[in-house]
């Protein structure tokens, strides 16, 4: 008997090939509206307007007709050829559409869409109403949920509802062996998560921030600076408050590996026994996301038993 070859845990997931017949028509509410999306039959002409929607197609081998983007740097009206998000294998024949909160209206006519898929925050409100137009429209809020139960919805819409479940129970699969195997580092769980958008920025993230999400799902309990609001997302803060953290370890978040204000501060640090680890953010990396989450915890947990 043949031994099978398994690919990696994220390339299986997200091209797995099981398909089930779906039952319409089909009703799904979203966050941007009070009323459900009925559907007749299975869309084919798919527009997703952020690298957070894009995932779910992706882990259900889903292509889209065009896509929008806050992040993706393209021509309008061809392909992206700088791609470097975790969907990027359901993007390669997309067409480019423009801004995220902007798409080109023109584009989005000639894509003839039966589907949108865009982020449901109050601010996509005017989007949300200048899209809605053009096909059936369902926007996910990820602050109010999380990106599981839209994927669910996109199982049921285009009969893989069993791929979608699966994808879920390796996930949470994961997260179990991760955490697991974080135990002995975990046990000391305090952690402050910082952000530097440049050089001379440096910010703490509560517990509202979708990064920090995922370090609670290893077991790790956020830690702030004494008077600070752990739940605020984001508390721009002077290098020189790290001093007086009580907390076993600091996550920083990174864009650029230019020299920054604050590395003498870590050096500080390290020296004086809190250790501190650098996430290298991709560019084009998604707020929260299927594969993105999964990248993010994969990351985390190799960074931390360092």
């Amino acid at each position: 008997m043949k031994k099978r070859n398994f690919l990696p845990l994220m390339a299986s997931l997200v091209f797995s090939l099981a398909v089930a017949a779906s039952t319409f028509p089909l009703s799904l509410t979203h966050d941007r509206s009070g009323q459900p999306v009925t559907f007749t039959k299975t869309p084919t002409r798919i527009i997703s307007l952020s690298e957070e929607e894009t995932e779910l197609l992706a882990v259900l081998g889903i292509q889209p007709v065009g896509f929008a983007s806050g992040k993706v740097q393209g021509t309008l009206g061809k392909p992206a050829t700088n791609l470097t998000t975790p969907a990027r294998a359901v993007l390669q024949n997309s067409v480019f559409i423009g801004s995220f909160n902007q798409p080109s209206q023109e584009l989005l006519a000639s894509l003839k869409p039966d589907l949108i898929l865009m982020p449901g925050a109050e601010v996509m409100k005017p989007t949300y109403e200048a899209v809605q137009k053009f096909a059936p429209t369902l926007a996910y809020d990820y602050d109010l949920h999380s990106w599981r139960n839209p994927l669910t919805d996109m199982g049921k819409l285009f009969g893989k509802t069993a791929q979608a479940a699966r994808y879920l129970k390796n996930f949470d699969g994961r997260v179990a062996t991760l955490k697991q195997q974080l135990a002995p580092v975990s046990a000391k769980p305090r952690t402050t998560l910082l952000f530097m958008p440049g050089p001379q920025n440096l910010a703490v993230l509560g517990t509202d921030f979708a990064f920090s999400k995922n370090l609670s799902l290893l077991g790790f309990k956020l830690t702030v600076p004494d008077g600070m609001n752990v739940q605020t997302g984001f508390t721009p803060i002077d290098a020189e408050m790290l001093l007086k953290l009580k907390t076993d370890r600091i996550v920083v978040l990174r864009r650029t590996k230019a020299k920054a204000a604050a590395d003498a501060m870590f050096q500080r640090l390290q020296a004086t026994g809190t250790p501190v680890f650098t996430y290298w953010l991709d560019p084009q990396e998604a707020t929260s996301g299927p594969l993105t989450d999964l990248k993010r915890l994969e990351g985390l947990a190799k960074l931390v038993r360092q």
